[in-house]
């Protein structure tokens, strides 16, 4: 048997035998029942279970003058299950939370292990059933917020015992104020937190929390796990939950990409010295092409070298080609998710969000598109700007022009025969554009 379990056994016991009558109390120094000295109470000071537990002879249960020991609670027992302020619905056979991970959480809050509304909100999260408990139960927990912080900055990965506590921890994350729920959540899915690092379950557990926050700073959190995180599963949780939260993603603004100051052609330029400009641009499909020239216009083969170019210019041309590099990843994402689930997309949103936008454009420009007009039927087009308007050029060139009222959704494979994906290959490759998702069958 374990040695707490032994030693709350052994608590438990000596409590039992405290409370037996008035003629016994409990010897401070070998914890036995004797019989009261003649004068003396019902029982001595020895025998005290209240705020300060036992004697310093038979374990206090409710205060420990060692910091961060097991037990630690200010004066309130709350880890082991008993005492007046302990949780009565925990689990007796569970591994108390102060001792997981070798007392790692109890070193993680420091002072606060022996806050006792903090033991309450941690004896809480212990449990991790399915009990509902609202922002409230946080709420009254004036410190939880730098409590649970203290527990997000675990730096090594926690044990397999503490999974059923950092679930719990996780759920109490979701009740604190947006503000600060979605970053410490944010981090906690992203494994950079030891409380969620190489556990997969557990990271889902945070993406799941995170997506029980209310207000608007959810959505964007979850598209950028969705969108660029390096690990499949992850990208994969966040937009499932992303999809429950949002009706559909083209009419919410935090699905959408940034800008990044680029004008109409997707480009900007930005003087890196007196005689020098780089050009960063994203070309069609959305590749990000960064090019140097000189003061006449001329491009160079490579970087500028001459000693007026100013360093941080460059850092700079540097930082925003792989920032694009990884709005252009989310932007084809987007595509793909809309592409698997059949989205329909109203037109003012495929304008705004999709081929009129600089950096999503270049993507959404090299992808075959459906328009319904009302009831009609879907029409296949490729997105074409004439006369200032954006269309769909049919197979027979025919011009489609989406109105308000239409919708259009990204064409699945599924939905074209042998022969229209052939005469699909041919035009796209007439007019010299790489399909930026795969829509085309093999012949």
């Amino acid at each position: 048997m374990a040695w707490w379990r032994r030693r709350r056994r052994q608590r438990a016991a000596e409590r039992t035998e405290a409370g037996t009558g008035a003629g016994t109390a409990i010897d401070a120094g070998t914890g036995a029942g004797r019989v009261p000295e003649p004068g003396e109470g019902p029982a001595s000071d020895g025998g005290r279970t209240g705020a300060a537990g036992l004697s310093d002879q038979t374990g206090r249960t409710g205060r420990s003058d060692v910091p961060g020991q097991a037990g630690d609670t200010g004066g309130a027992d709350t880890s082991a299950g008993t005492g007046p302020n302990a949780d009565p619905d925990a689990d007796p056979d569970a591994i108390p939370w102060r001792n997981l991970d070798g007392g790692a959480y109890v070193r993680l809050l420091g002072p606060l292990a022996a806050d006792p509304d903090v033991g309450r909100l941690l004896d809480r999260c212990a449990r991790d059933d399915d009990t509902p408990y609202d922002r409230a139960f946080v709420d009254a927990v004036p410190r939880a917020a730098e409590a649970l912080r203290r527990l997000v900055a675990k730096e090594h990965p926690a044990g397999e015992d503490a999974h059923r506590f950092v679930g719990g921890v996780l759920n109490a994350l979701a009740r604190l104020p947006p503000e600060e729920a979605v970053p410490l959540l944010t981090r906690a899915a992203e494994q950079k937190s030891g409380l969620t690092a190489g556990s997969l379950p557990l990271t889902r557990r945070a993406i799941r929390a995170l997506a029980e926050v209310p207000g608007e700073l959810v959505p964007p959190a979850l598209h950028r796990l969705a969108s660029e995180s390096p690990r499949a599963e992850v990208r994969k949780a966040a937009y499932a939950r992303l999809r429950q939260r949002l009706v559909t993603l083209s009419l919410a603004p935090e699905w959408t990409v940034e800008r990044f100051r680029l004008d109409a052609s997707s480009s900007t330029r930005i003087a890196v010295g007196p005689h020098h400009t780089a050009v960063v641009a994203v070309t069609s499909g959305g590749r990000v092409k960064v090019t140097y020239h000189n003061k006449y216009g001329k491009a160079l083969a490579g970087k500028p070298t001459a000693p007026t170019v100013r360093p941080a210019a460059m850092a700079e041309v540097a930082e925003l080609a792989d920032a694009l590099r990884t709005a252009v990843r989310a932007a084809r994402t987007r595509l793909e998710s809309a592409q698997r689930d059949d989205r329909e997309i109203p037109t003012a949103d495929w304008l705004t969000h999709y081929v009129d936008h600089p950096v999503t454009g270049r993507v959404a420009r090299a992808v075959l598109w459906e328009l319904r007009h009302g009831d009609g039927e879907w029409q296949t087009g490729l997105p074409r700007r004439i006369e200032k308007r954006w269309s769909l050029i049919t197979l027979d060139r025919e011009r489609l022009v989406p109105e308000d009222g239409d919708v259009l959704r990204v064409l699945h494979p599924r939905r074209l025969g042998t022969e229209d994906a052939a005469a699909w290959r041919r035009f796209l490759g007439q007019a010299r554009i790489h399909p930026a998702l795969p829509q085309l069958k093999l012949s």
